[in-house]
């Protein structure tokens, strides 16, 4: 849904070539790392705040354009029960490691919440928005009438205009630097009757999800997960965070590092030359803002890193990296 609706506003596609497994993110059975898809959002978040931030994606969205569960989502007797059931499925649309939080409150209000594992990135705001209207629609189409959530919230700063949400969402509740992203339903819409509950059917297609879930491959080894997660990680270059998202421990890490012929040092010190050569080539940023991005303590440090690396300075690899 995001490189289709990037490809619809006209993004440059060539920006995500450094992004890993996308050649195939198109075939069944695939299943990207998060990482990947965080990756995308990092290099259009800017096009796409200009053309709608993280609603233009979601605003392709059709019934069937999350597979097997949307229909599971549809098939449910309430919201209530329908959002349970898409959260024990989550991992049929996203990381296994995210989830779907579903609360009714004491007058019988749904709020359901957003957790993602890259809570903390800067891109995480444009995320949101994208999860919270994928939330919002999804419970349109089950209820197959319109539904105006209670309250939306999102973490980070409101923008300078949000009327794109307003407009999106349908209200003018909407909350910002809130610590997850969430959507509250009323308690007539949460226990409302969904049109298309189908028990036996739902049953079926519990069963499709596992199989489909058992069946699917990682387009990415282990090392290859774990450089876009040490990108990610940048400017910080946290190890027992990168560990923490790979599902092992900070000494395991090592220990499977030192069995590839690498090390974290080596590996940080990789990841940040490949970026300070993308940010020099394809950024007009300074030295001191790439040196804030890549981890370096300041401009000096990466100007000794870079001479070290090419024998000369960042001007004269910028000038030599310029297409001609």
């Amino acid at each position: 849904m995001i490189l289709l609706a990037g490809g619809a506003a006209g993004l440059d596609r060539s920006r995500l070539t450094r992004v890993p497994g996308l050649a195939v993110a198109g075939e069944d059975g695939i299943r990207l790392p998060s990482a990947s898809l965080v990756r995308i959002w990092q290099e259009w978040e800017t096009a796409l705040r200009e053309r709608g931030g993280g609603t233009l994606p979601w605003k392709l969205w059709q019934p069937g354009s999350l597979g097997v569960w949307d229909y599971l989502f549809s098939t449910a007797d309430t919201l209530v029960d329908a959002f349970r059931e898409g959260d024990r499925h989550a991992a049929a649309i996203t990381d296994p490691a995210e989830s779907f939080t579903v609360t009714v409150d004491g007058v019988g209000r749904l709020t359901v919440d957003f957790r993602g594992v890259f809570a903390g990135h800067p891109v995480f705001p444009i995320i949101s928005e994208f999860a919270t209207g994928l939330i919002l629609n999804s419970a349109r189409s089950a209820a197959g009438r319109p539904l105006t959530p209670v309250r939306v919230t999102l973490p980070g700063a409101a923008p300078r205009r949000h009327d794109y949400l307003m407009e999106a969402y349908g209200t003018a509740h909407l909350e910002f630097g809130a610590e997850l992203p969430s959507v509250t339903f009323s308690a007539t819409d949460a226990r409302a009757p969904l049109p298309r509950a189908d028990p036996a059917l739902a049953t079926i297609l519990r069963d499709h999800a596992r199989t489909t879930l058992a069946g699917a491959r990682p387009v990415l080894g282990w090392l290859d997960r774990f450089r876009v997660e040490v990108e990610l990680s940048l400017p910080d270059g946290d190890l027992p965070a990168v560990a923490h998202r790979l599902r092992m421990a900070p000494r395991t890490l090592q220990r499977r590092l030192r069995e590839e012929g690498t090390s974290w040092r080596e590996e940080i010190e990789r990841v940040r030359r490949q970026w300070v050569e993308h940010l020099l080539q394809n950024t007009r940023m300074t030295v001191e803002s790439i040196a804030a991005r890549t981890g370096y303590a300041d401009q000096r440090a990466l100007r000794r890193a870079i001479h070290r690396w090419y024998g000369h300075g960042p001007a004269a690899l910028r000038r030599d990296m310029s297409p001609s």
